[in-house]
């Protein structure tokens, strides 16, 4: 009568269950760098900190890039509805402010677009409103950010911001969508007293896929 050989039995069982380790651990690490995946980026425009180093008095259009994303700011107006200037070079008192940044210099209610090289899910700006010294009123007037992704609208917000003895309001407007955005237009509402506004530190997260 043939005998079973316990040790070949062992060796197969260990060998098997080494097996099945080894495959455990690739099933994972696939799993963990998935080339779908996308990671979360945050990037700032500050007007003073991207690239290419923007002068006082650049005018709209132009674009900047922070940490791989990079920014086509416009206007409806153009060319040159928008500048950048500094605290430097004005005399007005904006606390919330700091460094270059951006302003409507033309009197008119115009409209900034930005468009982005990646797709953002989350926007925030730093912002004042130019309201008017004649009728200024208890409640200062409303900006508006709209979101799209190319041409459909994917969010909206609106904001105004504090009398603070600064020389304009100032305010944050924020944001979220549950989908994602690669442009967004920024206005003063048609009811608003105020035509014109400032903008400083636009902080944005995208979802950026890996070695792109």
């Amino acid at each position: 009568m043939k005998k079973h050989n316990p040790i070949n039995r062992k060796t197969v069982l260990i060998g098997t269950v080494i097996l099945i380790a080894i495959a455990l651990v690739v099933a994972y690490i696939l799993t963990q760098h998935s080339p779908n995946e996308t990671t979360d980026t945050n990037a700032i425009f500050d007007f003073d900190s991207g690239f290419p180093e923007l002068d006082n008095n650049q005018a709209t259009p132009f674009n900047q890039t922070s940490n791989g994303i990079t920014a086509y700011f416009s206007s409806t107006s153009d060319p040159e509805a928008f500048t950048v200037t500094s605290d430097h070079k004005t005399t007005l008192n904006l606390s919330m402010f700091a460094g270059k940044y951006l302003y409507d210099n033309d009197g008119i209610r115009d409209v900034l677009e930005i468009k982005f090289s990646a797709n953002l899910f989350a926007v925030n700006v730093t912002f004042a409103t130019a309201e008017p010294e004649e009728g200024t009123p208890s409640l200062p007037s409303d900006i508006l950010m709209l979101a799209y992704q190319d041409t459909k609208l994917v969010g909206t917000a609106n904001a105004y911001g504090d009398f603070s003895g600064d020389s304009y309001p100032e305010g944050t407007m924020a944001l979220k969508t549950g989908l994602p955005f690669n442009w967004i237009r920024i206005a003063m509402s048609e009811e608003s007293p105020a035509n014109d506004f400032l903008l400083d530190n636009i902080r944005v997260t995208a979802n950026i896929p890996p070695h792109t």
